[in-house]
């Protein structure tokens, strides 16, 4: 019952062969066909009730109690003795469907807990506006690329991405309509994601990829395509009926060749795109 409840007619189909097959080689004798014959009614009960009835519990508690009936019937039809023990039946048939229940209750609340820790998991490192990596992913990113340069040798690329005069836009259009400028620009970035790249919203209007195996002129290139891409598309704002442009500002450092010290990579970044958005925004700073 429980496989035809969580899982489909193949895994039931697979459970039920099992457990005949088990059973024949305990033993043969009457005792075990009628018990093939009671897996076989309850097999087909229970897919045929789980596909008619909408009610859930109901419906768990009418296989339950089907199957009871089931293998009652077949115990007095096929008796293992000379003599039937009626009140075995009984509270073998009364513990049957108390303990089905429990089952359920108890695989509902482990199938939700997995959910809930798989949502907070999930939510622990993900940006709950852009859907983008946090900052708490990002350093657990970047301490992992830190750990594979030392086997591989590779250069690291950090580019940090900082919407120009983006207090303007809340405070011109509000900070909802500010959000969805955000997501959008979000969606660009993860639309022009490259395989090698991790993308993440640092806090407020920054912005961070992290590029593995990635010179300085590489990420200079690609940064610069960034920009471009967002200097060219548009937002929509105020219910869509007003579209808005606007531009990046973008540090980029890499180690080794322009910072020595792996530790300072973010820092010497952020050096870079404070020039970038004192010179005017809207351009690509190296750090140097």
């Amino acid at each position: 019952m429980l496989v035809v409840l969580y899982s489909n007619w193949i895994s039931a189909s697979v459970t039920a062969s099992l457990i005949i097959i088990t059973r024949f080689i305990i033993g043969v004798n009457a005792q075990s066909y009628s018990n093939v014959i009671f897996i076989l009614v309850s097999w087909a009960i229970f897919q045929y009730v789980s596909k008619r009835m909408k009610n859930r519990w109901i419906c768990i508690f009418v296989m339950l109690g089907i199957s009871a009936l089931t293998n009652a019937v077949l115990s007095i039809w096929i008796p293992s003795t000379t003599s039937i023990n009626i009140s075995l039946l009984i509270n073998y048939s009364i513990i049957s469907i108390l303990g089905g229940l429990i089952a359920v209750y108890i695989l509902d609340y482990l199938i939700r807990s997995e959910e809930l820790f798989l949502q907070h998991k999930n939510d622990a490192f993900t940006d709950p506006l852009t859907g983008l990596s946090n900052v708490r992913n990002f350093d657990r990113v970047f301490n992992e690329a830190k750990k594979r340069q030392l086997k591989s040798n590779e250069n690291i690329s950090i580019m940090i991405l900082d919407i120009d005069r983006f207090k303007q836009v809340n405070d011109t259009y509000g900070h909802l309509e500010g959000d969805k400028v955000l997501s959008k620009f979000a969606l660009i970035l993860k639309s022009i994601q490259g395989p090698n790249e991790i993308v993440s919203r640092n806090g407020g209007e920054e912005f961070s990829i992290l590029i593995h195996n990635c010179t300085l002129e590489e990420a200079k290139e690609r940064a610069e395509s960034v920009r471009k891409v967002i200097e060219n598309s548009y937002f929509l704002i105020n219910n869509d009926t007003k579209s808005i442009h606007i531009s990046v500002s973008i540090g980029v450092t890499t180690y080794s060749d322009s910072t020595k010290e792996i530790d300072r990579l973010y820092e010497h970044a952020d050096q870079a795109l404070y020039a970038a958005k004192k010179s005017g925004g809207n351009r690509v700073y190296l750090y140097s």
